[in-house]
C-alpha cells in the first residue's frame, strides 16, 4: 500500500501520515491511530496511568520487593543499576551480586510482548557486555501461560529452570547461565 493510498483511506494528508510514521506528530488523535492502523492490519492499544500520587510501577516495586526477601542476606541487591556507558540512560531493573558473582535483573510484572522483551534484553546484554540475565517475572495466570506457551524461545535465552535459579540463589550460590525466575 502506497502512501497516497493509506492517507486517502484512512482519511489524513499524505503530509500527516508522514509525520506520524516518523513520530513528529505526538498530539494525532486516537482515532486517526486506529483508522490508520485497521487500513494496515494493526490494531492500536492504549494503556492508562491514574495521575497523581499513585506510583505507576507499585506492581513492579513489590516484585523487587519479594526477590529481595526470597535471598539470602549474603546475596546484595541493588536497584535501577546504570548500563555503565557514558551518555546511556538505560538501566537494569536490579543487579544481585554474591561472592564473586554478579548478574543483572530484568524484571516484568506482565508479559506484554514476547519479542520486545527479549530484544531489550539482548541489546542491553550486547551493550553492557554482559551475559547471564535473569527474567525475574511476576507469577500470575497470565506470565505461567506466555512462558507455557513460549518455552523454547524463552529456554534459548534464558536458560536456567525457575526452580533451579531459585535454589541456587536461596542457597547464596551463583546462578551459572541467566535464566527466569518467577515470584
Amino acid at each position: 500500500m502506497t502512501m497516497r493510498e493509506l492517507s486517502a483511506a484512512a482519511g489524513v494528508s499524505v503530509t500527516q501520515l508522514s509525520l506520524i510514521e516518523r513520530g513528529l506528530a505526538p498530539h494525532t488523535a486516537y482515532e486517526t491511530l486506529a483508522l490508520i492502523g485497521a487500513e494496515v492490519g494493526l490494531d492500536i492499544s492504549i494503556r492508562a496511568f491514574p495521575n497523581g500520587l499513585p506510583v505507576r510501577d507499585a506492581a513492579q516495586l513489590e516484585l523487587l520487593r519479594r526477590l529481595r526477601m526470597a535471598l539470602p542476606a549474603s546475596v546484595r541487591i541493588r536497584f535501577e543499576v546504570a548500563l555503565g556507558i557514558p551518555g546511556d540512560v538505560r538501566a537494569w531493573d536490579a543487579v544481585i551480586e554474591g561472592a564473586g558473582w554478579s548478574r543483572p535483573i530484568e524484571a516484568e510484572t506482565r508479559i506484554r510482548d514476547v519479542q520486545a522483551l527479549q530484544r531489550r534484553v539482548r541489546i542491553k546484554s550486547r551493550d553492557a557486555d554482559l551475559s547471564g540475565v535473569i527474567l525475574l517475572v511476576a507469577d500470575t495466570r497470565h506470565n505461567r501461560g506466555v512462558l507455557r506457551m513460549h518455552a523454547d524461545a524463552f529456554a534459548e535465552q534464558f536458560p536456567a529452570r525457575p526452580r533451579e535459579l531459585l535454589a541456587t540463589l536461596r542457597a547464596g550460590g551463583a546462578p551459572p547461565r541467566g535464566g527466569v525466575l518467577i515470584l
